[in-house]
């Protein structure tokens, strides 16, 4: 699945998983642009939850998006950077 992070770059869901050390369900994603890191793993409840603005507004900290909505920027991307397997 792909999200749009309430900052306004985009992310592709690959897998969740459990932290062994503290036995949370977190959420595997990868970035949908260039960076000196791409993948990422964030709380589910934090990564699902909702984030509270400067200004008092609560905003889903990651709102899902159809991948015909992501710009066409990020398409190429996808594109150009299949997900690739950890093995």
């Amino acid at each position: 699945m792909y999200y749009r992070h309430f900052k306004g770059k985009f992310y592709q869901t690959v897998s969740e998983a459990l932290d062994t050390t503290t036995e949370e369900v977190v959420v595997i994603y990868r970035t949908l642009y260039a960076s000196d890191y791409a993948w990422f793993t964030r709380p589910a409840a934090e990564f699902f939850g909702e984030k509270e603005l400067a200004d008092g507004t609560r905003v889903k900290r990651f709102a899902p998006i159809e991948k015909d909505q992501l710009p066409n920027d990020v398409q190429e991307y996808l594109m150009t950077h299949p997900v690739q397997s950890f093995q």
